[in-house]
């Protein structure tokens, strides 16, 4: 029996491939952010295999009924059809601590930038820079994800981060990973 690894216990998906899911998606999104069940629904049945993209990380063992252990979402910045925003990243309180969350980035990474043929993906956070540094994320300014115009944004706290597929290191196929099955 080969070495185990996170990938043999998890996998991540888009929502909308999983809708029997998004009652336990909203509760682990509204877990942190407080917000009405319509808004989250609308927000989660919006998910398409462009973009939006409602990507959650759930359990694989053994094929039983499924949990949804955390999410992020991928949104289209209109300026730039090149580049996705990724948000509302999230891991279950209970599940912290044990690479859940780096498995779903390096995930979403390789959505956006290989399925989607991305150049570009930002995002922002208040208080996680030194989890997105060790992913390989670059500070960078503000920007705009409605309009035209750059601007730096004064009003909140956020710290905004980039990484360019250019700069973007394709995660290595390990022998361990050729016997698995999709």
């Amino acid at each position: 029996m080969g070495k185990s690894s996170v990938s043999d216990s998890y996998i991540v998906a888009p929502i909308h491939h999983h809708e029997k899911l998004l009652d336990q998606c909203i509760q682990l999104i509204n877990s942190e952010w407080p917000r009405s069940y319509t808004a989250r629904l609308w927000s989660l049945k919006s998910s398409k295999d462009t973009l939006p993209t409602s990507m959650i990380l759930i359990d694989n063992i053994n094929n039983k009924e499924s949990t949804v252990l955390a999410h992020a979402k991928l949104s289209s910045i209109p300026s730039d059809v090149e580049a996705a925003f990724i948000e509302t990243v999230v891991v279950d309180r209970r599940y912290r601590g044990k690479g859940l969350g780096k498995f779903l980035m390096i995930e979403v990474e390789n959505h956006c930038f290989e399925t989607l043929n991305l150049k570009t993906i930002y995002l922002s956070t208040i208080d996680q820079e030194g989890f997105y540094l060790k992913l390989g994320f670059n500070f960078c300014k503000a920007m705009n994800m409605f309009g035209t115009r750059s601007g730096v944004n004064t009003s909140t706290k956020k710290i905004w981060m980039k990484k360019k597929y250019s700069e973007w290191k394709r995660p290595e196929v390990h022998s361990s990973d050729n016997n698995q099955t999709n």
